[in-house]
């Protein structure tokens, strides 16, 4: 790899060598074999965290470098303190649902502190959809749906999308309309055509680390929850005009865990979804910060030996998503 070693690929050496070190790093690493191609460097900061790196991009989807480093996972006490105001509305939300430990139900509903080492790795800066696919207008295998098309066309004009529930959605973006189609496949389905193109999943420690950039705080912005936050279910009317500030790139240039409705897909772990729980709390009425707990980076959703709502035989749908990884 142009003399480089692979220590200038984990944290502490590639954050001491110079930009122009970095760079030259940057570009000889193998995303060629991968079918993608390198757009430019950039710099990302987000929540105290800085990174300099190269963007790629295999035509459809950007890819960015995150180095690898050694860290601690998993949360069980505050790294920096929750501030009163969080503090209560948690407890308050936690009480209507009979809970009054609020640590104990943090720690029952996070991963165990652990130390691993996570290697370097070249990661899908945006989430995929499973299980949909777009077809042209013209297609055949929209004649089933032809009555709902038709009478739904005036409804997707006027507010942007219509689903049948996992079967066809259309969707209007500016002049365009696409139509898509959904088939159902399965947790090992999914992992093992992803495989089959020489990319993985991340890992739950993995996608601790993306998401965390390594912090060791509850959230990945600290402890305490900012409710000036544009957000989409809570208080930001005009998200076109107004991003909502969780979906902007992190540290590491990653929009990852900025919808709670979202679920990440991840492998070789025992909980299989991260970053969100569907929306459950938000549909409870619990609030924004219990609402926006399963953000948190090490919030854990469904594990593979309690899979309550039979995600594994159907892992596709409106709530969960996928990135994938090359590990160098």
């Amino acid at each position: 790899m142009g003399g480089f070693q692979q220590d200038d690929l984990y944290r502490v050496n590639y954050n001491s060598i110079t930009q122009s070190e970095r760079e030259n790093l940057l570009l000889s690493l193998p995303f060629g074999d991968y079918g993608l191609s390198f757009i430019r460097f950039e710099r990302f900061e987000r929540f105290g965290i800085v990174s300099e790196t190269a963007v790629y991009t295999d035509d459809c989807h950007e890819f960015v470098f995150v180095p690898g480093d050694t860290v601690m996972l998993g949360w069980d006490s505050f790294a920096e303190g929750m501030n009163d105001e969080t503090f209560k509305e948690l407890s308050e939300a936690l009480s209507e649902c009979d809970v009054t430990d609020v640590i104990g139900f943090l720690k029952s509903s996070t991963s165990p502190i652990r130390q691993v080492t996570i290697s370097p790795m070249l990661v899908e800066r945006e989430v995929n959809t499973i299980g949909w696919r777009e077809v042209p207008l013209d297609s055949p295998e929209l004649e089933p749906f032809k009555n709902e098309i038709d009478k739904n066309y005036k409804w997707v004009e006027s507010h942007g999308g219509f689903e049948l529930n996992k079967k066809f959605r259309m969707r209007r973006f500016e002049d365009n309309l696409t139509i898509e189609l959904f088939c159902p496949v399965s947790l090992d389905e999914l992992i093992g055509k992803i495989h089959e193109t020489k990319f993985s999943l991340p890992t739950e420690d993995e996608w601790e680390y993306l998401c965390g950039c390594g912090k060791r705080t509850l959230f990945r912005w600290g402890d305490s929850f900012d409710t000036n936050m544009k957000l989409c279910h809570f208080n930001c009317n005009d998200l076109n005009e107004s991003p909502d500030s969780l979906e902007q790139p992190n540290g590491f240039g990653l929009s990852i865990a900025y919808d709670p409705y979202m679920l990440e897909v991840v492998e070789n772990s025992e909980y299989f979804l991260k970053g969100g729980d569907g929306g459950c709390n938000i549909c409870g009425g619990s609030g924004i910060v219990l609402g926006y707990f399963p953000v948190s980076t090490f919030f854990r959703s469904e594990s593979l030996s309690n899979d309550s709502l039979d995600w594994q035989s159907d892992i596709g749908g409106d709530y969960t998503f996928y990135r994938k990884v090359i590990r160098l």
